[in-house]
């Protein structure tokens, strides 16, 4: 079975706006999949989705959803209730830099929503369909983050930390209903925006495309996927080291990255 019969025919993107996300809709597009951009920017997912369908010829969808809103599924679910969604990419998220303490505490809890509380609600109600068809995958964009608590990304590494065990959980669990999960863990990734300056972060930064295709290319293979080499070494040291020491090398990296 080749991957638009395993996964199509609709792949649904949160956060396809840009970034990561953008880059999952250009590679899918050109698998020949049908799009659901999911995202609060409607122009940014017009424009995206019309490009792509008159490069590629797929059809897609624009749905324009806040997903820190307590209720944002319903009227997502009943704009894509006609749609057989093979694919979910729970690609949406971001971070809060600097002091735990010092940061708004409405931003700390939206984060939780965005990164973990949304995830877990699409993968809920997109995986039933996927269930009964025998047939699908789910993404979850987590983060070598994950893999250790992180000074000044407090929050931020501990939801990538649940987005990731989520995923190789649910790996374990759809696997034997024909569903494939992967756990997708980049690095510093360039954007249009977001870039990474100093020394330690410019080693540790890749670009999407390769990120992207690397996730494509595992899944349904792996039930987690490191994007980079020396992203791997770092997350095969965390295993060897005191979760303690992880916290302070991860540390030293993100401030390179924060001050900048």
């Amino acid at each position: 079975m080749d991957f638009k019969q395993q996964y199509g025919p609709w792949a649904m993107i949160s956060g396809a706006s840009a970034g990561l996300g953008e880059e999952f809709a250009k590679q899918l597009a050109a698998k020949g999949l049908n799009l659901v951009l999911l995202a609060r920017r409607t122009e940014r997912l017009e424009a995206l989705g019309k490009s792509l369908s008159e490069q590629y010829g797929i059809e897609y969808r624009a749905v324009s959803a806040d997903l820190a809103d307590p209720d944002f599924l319903p009227p997502v679910a009943d704009q894509t209730e006609d749609l057989e969604i093979g694919l979910l990419i729970n690609n949406a998220g971001f971070t809060n830099n600097g002091d735990f303490l010092d940061n708004d505490l409405e931003a700390e809890i939206r984060l939780v929503d965005v990164n973990c509380r949304a995830a877990v609600i699409l993968a809920h109600h997109y995986g039933q369909g996927m269930r009964a068809r025998k047939r699908g995958g789910i993404i979850f964009t987590a983060s070598i983050a994950g893999f250790a608590g992180i000074p000044f990304w407090a929050n931020y590494s501990a939801s990538k930390s649940f987005d990731l065990k989520l995923a190789e959980a649910l790996g374990a669990e759809l696997k034997p209903h024909g569903i494939d999960v992967l756990a997708l863990c980049p690095g510093s990734t360039y954007t249009e925006f977001a870039t990474y300056d100093g020394l330690i972060s410019n080693l540790l930064t890749m670009k999407a495309k390769p990120v992207v295709s690397g996730a494509l290319k595992g899944l349904g293979r792996k039930r987690t996927w490191v994007a980079g080499f020396l992203n791997r070494a770092n997350v095969f040291f965390t295993r060897l080291l005191p979760r303690k020491w992880n916290s302070v090398l991860f540390g030293f990296v993100v401030r390179d990255i924060v001050k900048h």
